[in-house]
C-alpha cells in the first residue's frame, strides 16, 4: 500500500496511530540532527519528522532529501510539541514520526520554485506546466474547476435535462470564426471542421424531440489570442424546446446562484439579477457587458448639443458625456490625452473634454456659455470635477467612453472584490454593419427577432431586436443565448437581410432547413464560457491560469511543442502538400 492517508487527512483523532503517507518533498529543514520534511500532495501538507534516535536508517536516507523528491513515510502520528502548532496548515497540530522512508523518484532542481508562489515567467511556466500544477495558486483553480462541473453537471440532472455529447468532426458550416481543418484520409481534398460550437447539433437535437439537453462541450476557433480566448474552450450550454426567453434565463440564473453559493459563499450579489436593455447598457456604460459595481454613468446630452457652437457636436447624430467628481481622484492632462488616443481605437478622432469651473478644455473654448451651463446642470457636476466627451453614431459616441469609465474604475479602486454584480443585457439589434460594410447577424443567422418588430425587418432591419440575452459578471460577459427561429419563412426573410442567397443558404445550412422541414418546435439556448466562469470564481485575470494545458497568446503548446511539422509520408497520406512558401518559413 503507497499511503493510507492523504496529506491533508491527519488530525488529532489519529495521535498515536500508524500512517504511511506518499507525496513530493514540499519543504526541508535540518534543525540540528533532526530532520522537518513538509509533505505535499494535491489534499495538503503534513509536517514529517526524522530523528536518528527513532530511525536511524531512515534519518540517514532523509539527509539526501531535496525539494520535488517523491517519497513515502511510514510512522507514528503524533502531537506537535506545545506551540509549534501550524494554525495555517489543516494538519498544524500534528505530524508523523517517520519509521521508515523510500524513496520513489529523485529530482532535478526544478526550473523554478514549486513550493512558493513567486513571479515566474508565463513561457517558463506554461514550459514546465507539470511543475506549475504542483503550485498551490494553480492546483486551487484545477479543483475548483473539477468541483464546479460537478456542480453544474448535478444541477441540470436535477432540471431534467439530458447531457447529450455531440460530434467534434463536422462539417464546415462558417458561423464567423475561422474554423480548423481536419483533412480526410479516406475521401481525398476533401475535410471536416473542428466545431466553433454544438449550435446547430443542438437545434438538432430539438428537432429530434430531446427537449431538454445540455452539455459541457469543447469548442474550437481559430482566431487571434487573448488573455480570455484560447484556440480550445470549454462551453457549458443547453437548450430547451416549447419555452419562452424568461424560461431559459430563469435556469442559468438559477444553476449562477447555485454556483455562487457553493462556491464563491462570500461575494454579495443580487437576486433576481436585475436586467437592462442593449440600448440601457450602452447609453449609461458604454459597453454591452458592464461592471455595475460602481455608479460612474454616462449622460446622453444630444438633446443639448444641436446649435450649441462646438461644430462636431452640432454635427453628430449622438452625444454623450462621462462626468468624473474629483471625490474619485485626479485626473491628469496626461491621462485625458491618453484616453484621447484610447477613443481612436473605437472609431472616433478623440475625445473632447472640460474641467467644470475653470476655462480649460476645448468644449469651454468653442461652445456657447448657456450649452456649458445645461451639460453642468444635466451631469450635475461641481468645480473641479472633469467631463469627458464623446460624438457620432450611438456605439461611437458611448463606446469610448465606456472604455475610459472601466479603466477609470480600476484607476479609483471603485471595483468592489466582494461583491459579483451580475446582469442580464437584453434585446441586442439583430443586425450590424461589419467592417467591410456588409450585414451581419450580432449573434447568429437563427436568432429570433421580437415579435413588435417583425415590421421592421422590411422597413429598418437595423433597428429590429433580437430575443438574445447575455449574462455578464463584473464586466465580463460570460455567455449568451437567445430564442431560435423555427418557421421556413421567417428563417428566409432573415437569410435574404444577410444576402445569403438559397444556394449559399443550402450548402451551409442545408441540413438543419431540411430538418425543420420536419416539424421544428419553438427553442432556444445559451452557452456560458466554462473558462471564464471559473476565472472569475478563481479571481484570476485570464483564462490560462484555470485550464490544465493551456495555449500561450500566439497559440502555441509550449509543453508539447505543438503545433509542429509533420513527417512528408503521413502528409501524402491525407493527400496534403507543403507550399514552397511554407516550407521556407519552417526552414527557418
Amino acid at each position: 500500500m503507497y499511503r493510507t492517508h492523504t496529506c491533508g487527512m491527519l488530525s488529532e483523532k489519529e495521535i498515536g496511530k500508524e500512517a504511511t503517507l506518499s507525496g513530493w518533498v514540499h519543504r526541508r529543514r535540518d534543525h540540528g540532527g533532526v530532520i522537518f520534511i513538509d509533505l505535499r500532495d494535491r489534499y495538503g501538507l503534513t509536517q514529517v519528522v526524522f530523528d536518528p534516535s527513532i530511525c536511524k536508517e531512515g534519518f540517514h536516507l532523509s539527509e539526501e532529501l531535496r525539494s520535488e523528491y517523491v517519497i513515502q513515510a511510514k510512522g507514528k502520528v503524533r502531537k506537535r510539541p506545545e506551540g509549534q502548532e501550524n494554525p495555517k496548515m489543516t494538519t498544524g497540530k500534528i505530524e508523523l514520526e517517520v519509521h521508515a522512508l523510500r524513496i520513489f523518484n529523485r529530482s532535478e532542481t526544478p526550473p523554478f520554485e514549486v513550493d512558493q508562489e513567486t513571479e515566474v515567467k508565463e513561457e517558463v511556466r506554461l514550459k514546465y506546466r507539470y511543475l506549475d500544477l504542483r503550485r498551490e495558486r494553480l492546483s486551487k483553480n484545477i479543483i475548483l474547476r473539477a468541483e464546479m462541473v460537478k456542480t453544474i453537471r448535478d444541477y441540470f440532472y436535477r432540471e431534467g435535462f439530458l447531457e447529450v455529447e455531440t460530434p467534434i468532426l463536422i462539417k464546415g458550416t462558417p458561423e464567423g470564426s475561422r474554423e480548423y481543418l481536419v483533412p480526410s484520409r479516406l475521401y481525398p481534398g476533401e475535410f471536416y471542421v473542428l466545431p466553433q460550437s454544438p449550435q446547430q447539433l443542438k437545434q438538432l437535437l430539438m428537432v429530434g424531440g430531446m427537449d431538454k439537453y445540455f452539455q459541457i462541450a469543447r469548442c474550437f476557433r481559430d482566431e487571434d489570442q487573448r488573455g480570455d480566448r484560447q484556440p480550445e474552450f470549454t462551453q457549458f450550454e443547453l437548450e430547451m424546446s416549447f419555452v419562452e426567453e424568461k424560461d431559459v434565463r430563469d435556469v442559468i440564473e438559477k444553476c449562477f446562484i447555485e454556483l455562487t453559493e457553493k462556491h464563491a459563499p462570500a461575494k454579495k450579489f443580487t437576486k433576481p439579477f436585475p436586467t437592462l436593455t442593449y440600448h440601457e447598457a450602452m447609453s449609461m456604460y458604454g459597453s454591452d457587458k458592464p461592471d455595475t459595481r460602481y455608479d460612474m454613468k454616462l449622460v446622453d446630452i444630444s438633446s443639448l448639443s444641436k446649435g450649441c457652437g462646438f461644430g462636431v457636436f452640432e454635427k453628430s447624430e449622438y452625444v454623450s458625456a462621462l462626468p468624473i467628481q474629483k471625490k474619485y481622484g485626479e485626473v491628469t492632462r496626461k491621462m485625458l490625452d491618453d484616453y484621447g488616443e484610447m477613443a481612436k481605437k473605437h472609431g472616433v478622432g478623440g475625445l473632447a473634454w472640460m474641467r467644470v469651473g475653470e476655462e480649460s478644455g476645448p468644449v469651454v473654448k468653442h461652445a456657447k456659455k448657456e450649452f456649458i451651463e445645461s451639460v453642468v446642470e444635466k451631469t450635475k457636476t461641481e468645480k473641479g470635477d472633469i467631463i469627458l466627451f464623446s460624438a457620432g453614431n450611438f456605439v461611437q459616441a458611448t463606446e469610448p467612453l465606456g472604455a475610459v469609465r472601466s479603466d477609470l474604475g480600476n484607476i479609483f479602486q471603485l471595483k468592489d472584490p466582494n461583491v459579483f454584480a451580475y446582469l442580464w443585457v437584453l434585446e441586442f439589434p439583430m443586425f450590424e454593419m461589419n467592417k467591410g460594410g456588409e450585414v451581419g447577424a450580432v449573434h447568429h443567422p437563427f436568432t429570433r427577432p421580437l415579435e413588435e418588430d417583425a415590421e421592421l425587418l422590411k422597413k429598418d432591419p437595423f433597428k429590429a431586436r433580437a430575443h438574445a440575452y447575455d449574462v455578464v459578471l463584473n464586466g465580463v460577459e460570460l455567455g449568451g443565448g437567445s430564442l431560435r427561429i423555427h418557421e421556413h419563412d421567417l428563417q428566409a426573410e432573415i437569410f435574404d437581410i444577410l444576402r445569403i442567397s438559397k444556394e449559399d443558404a443550402e450548402r451551409r445550412f442545408g441540413h438543419l432547413l431540411r430538418a425543420f422541414e420536419f416539424g421544428a418546435p419553438p427553442h432556444g439556448g445559451c452557452a456560458m464560457g466554462l473558462d471564464r466562469v471559473v476565472m472569475m470564481f478563481a479571481g484570476e485575470p485570464n483564462i490560462r491560469e484555470v485550464i490544465a494545458f493551456p495555449k500561450n497568446q500566439t497559440a502555441q503548446d509550449l509543453m508539447l511543442g505543438a503545433p509542429g511539422p509533420m513527417p512528408k509520408a503521413q502528409l501524402d497520406e491525407i493527400h496534403i502538400q507543403i507550399s514552397e512558401e511554407a516550407r521556407k518559413q519552417l526552414s527557418q
